[in-house]
């Protein structure tokens, strides 16, 4: 009688186990990393208290790119922030941002980059006329999602 069962369902059940081992739903959902986005600024800017409350608040608001990754903000600590020009092309950059249009001079490596820099004036309240923030085009994939996530946080009224 056993056998006659075995013989029956065994198959049945080897076929199950074959497909819940090839169906994704059996599976645990593996949690996509978390994305940290570098930012070069002036930390001793005349807006750089400001600009740190508004990176809290971005972070309070649990911001994830589309696939469910977590975005996290981090600035660079950078000592003189006019003598930095070689950490604009660290590739740990992702965004930067600068205290006026006239300090891209000082970096002739965002000379290119400037006519996509996005104002975030708007993102604090002691800011000259135009605070640009641009995210280097050379950035890809889910870096590039997550800098242009939080600086369109920046550019939104408050």
């Amino acid at each position: 009688m056993i056998v006659a069962m075995t013989l029956k369902w065994g198959p049945v059940l080897a076929l199950l186990g074959t497909c819940c081992l090839l169906m994704p739903a059996c599976r645990p959902k593996q949690k996509p990393q978390a994305i940290t986005v570098r930012i070069f600024r002036d930390l001793n800017s005349p807006y750089a208290q400001q600009l740190d409350h508004r990176i809290l608040e971005f972070q309070a608001s649990n911001p994830r790119l589309l696939n469910g990754a977590l975005v996290q903000v981090g600035s660079l600590n950078i000592a003189n922030y006019k003598s930095a020009v070689n950490n604009l092309d660290d590739p740990s950059v992702e965004i930067v941002i600068l205290n006026s249009p006239a300090d891209a001079a000082s970096f002739p490596a965002l000379q290119a980059e400037l006519p996509h820099a996005v104002n975030v004036c708007a993102a604090v309240q002691a800011c000259p006329a135009e605070v640009p923030a641009l995210v280097p085009s050379k950035l890809e994939g889910q870096r590039a999602e997550a800098a242009n996530k939080f600086v369109q946080f920046l550019a939104a009224q408050k």
